[in-house]
């Protein structure tokens, strides 16, 4: 069947009209591909790129869109169901080893190793975001949407203030107060953070750990070559990091125990805070000409350090790969190297997707459309692909910390005793996963 439909790239890659040549006209008429995705706001770029498609090949895509949560839930559902709902599969990073492992997804070595390196060009992603579409060695999603956190920041208050972008935790902390009920400028605070429950400030606390110096297993650090899956949540250093949130909070505008993804963003966006670290997904609406109050004010550096000056930047993203219930896998396949082609991604990055290649953050009209890839570039060598668990256990062990974060936010428990709780929760998951005898 493959060779029947397979003519979809050309070797050598040529644009025309912002499309990559395909070798006959309109290949996949009749074929329709079902995909689903995050609601994130790139979604409006892949409806256009999906158009394109379409305007190509002559297939039909249908592409269902859910929050967070949902879309773990659903994707869950419908692969753990193999009734074949959906062809290709945009899944989180901290997700691969559970879809792997639960046999839920392709593994696209095969698919890879058939079709011609250039095209591919796999040399050309950002080695972080080709392993974290790696499982045990193997390539089971392609980066096409790499998340990396930088700290954005109101550079005309800083500058009218006289103090510097943060370039560690302590500063960004001052800043945060200095900004917060001062007269001189008025009618803002100091940061917005992700502080609502669940897999909001569950995440954050993945994101900072590092740079408290502490760690969520063992054996799991940058450069560590061991395997330990003891669970070490209840450390000082993750208790720090709790007892760090707390006091950001006091500088956050009310009602930011609510604030996810994008209620932090739009904080910054609107003016109402003068500082946030987050995904680059989200740094395009500060730029925005028709929504941004805040244009042309702001300014992106590297995720502050901790107090010995070292950074391990949060990385994320999305990979994108095929169902293993797809029964139609040879149409997803050629929709994915297509739309993960440098050519292709390139138009995904104009239309404000995410950058997941060197060639797009160092392409000339990019970097002038974009201001912050200059940060993007200073920060992915700085990353660790496991900043989160990327275990099969990796959901239910970020819903728990978000859980019992949000009670200490709240005063219902100390950061001491929310870490406890988290230490010997994981340590029963882990016992039961098989990891700790």
């Amino acid at each position: 069947m493959r060779g029947k439909i397979i003519l979809v790239l050309t070797v050598v890659m040529i644009l025309v009209t912002a499309s990559v040549v395909f070798a006959q006209d309109k290949p996949l008429t009749g074929k329709t591909l079902k995909m689903i995705m995050i609601a994130d706001p790139f979604v409006g770029a892949f409806e256009k790129i999906n158009a394109k498609f379409e305007e190509i090949t002559g297939a039909k895509v249908v592409m269902d869109s859910y929050p967070y949560d949902a879309t773990h839930e659903k994707e869950l559902i419908s692969l753990a169901a193999g009734t074949g709902d959906y062809d290709v599969i945009v899944y989180d990073i901290p997700w691969v080893g559970e879809f792997v492992e639960g046999g839920f997804v392709e593994d696209l070595e095969p698919y890879i190793a058939k079709e011609d390196p250039k095209v591919m060009a796999m040399e050309d992603y950002f080695p972080v975001g080709l392993e974290a579409g790696k499982w045990k060695g193997k390539v089971y999603g392609l980066p096409f949407g790499l998340y990396f956190v930088l700290t954005h920041y109101r550079k005309d208050l800083f500058d009218a203030a006289g103090v510097t972008a943060p370039k560690t935790l302590q500063e960004m902390k001052d800043r945060a107060k200095l900004f917060t009920n001062n007269p001189n400028f008025p009618g803002v605070f100091g940061i917005s953070m992700n502080f609502k429950r669940g897999a909001p400030v569950g995440q954050g606390w993945f994101e900072y750990i590092w740079n408290f110096g502490g760690k969520y297993f063992k054996g799991v650090y940058p450069g560590s070559t061991t395997e330990d899956w003891t669970p070490t949540f209840d450390t000082k250093e993750g208790v720090d990091v709790v007892k760090y949130f707390k006091e950001m909070l006091q500088y956050a505008p009310p009602g930011a125990l609510n604030y996810a993804w994008d209620e932090k963003a739009m904080a910054l966006q609107q003016g109402k805070v003068t500082m946030m670290s987050e995904w680059t997904v989200r740094t395009p609406m500060m730029w925005d000409e028709k929504l941004s109050k805040v244009l042309g004010k702001i300014d992106t550096t590297v995720f502050p350090a901790g107090a010995d000056g070292k950074t391990a930047p949060p990385v994320g993203g999305w990979v994108m790969g095929i169902a293993n219930s797809s029964k139609s896998k040879d149409v997803a396949w050629e929709f994915i190297k297509w739309f993960c082609s440098p050519e292709i991604h390139k138009e995904f990055c104009k239309m404000g997707g995410p950058a997941s290649r060197f060639s797009a953050v160092n392409d000339p009209e990019l970097m002038k459309a974009y201001p912050w890839y200059k940060t993007i570039a200073e920060t992915a060598p700085l990353t660790f692909v496991d900043c989160r668990p990327r275990i099969p256990e990796s959901f239910e062990i970020i819903d728990v910390v978000g859980l019992k974060l949000s009670e200490a936010l709240q005063d219902q428990i100390t950061p001491e005793q929310a870490m406890k709780d988290i230490q010997g929760y994981v340590t029963i998951l882990m016992q039961k996963g098989g990891y700790l005898k």
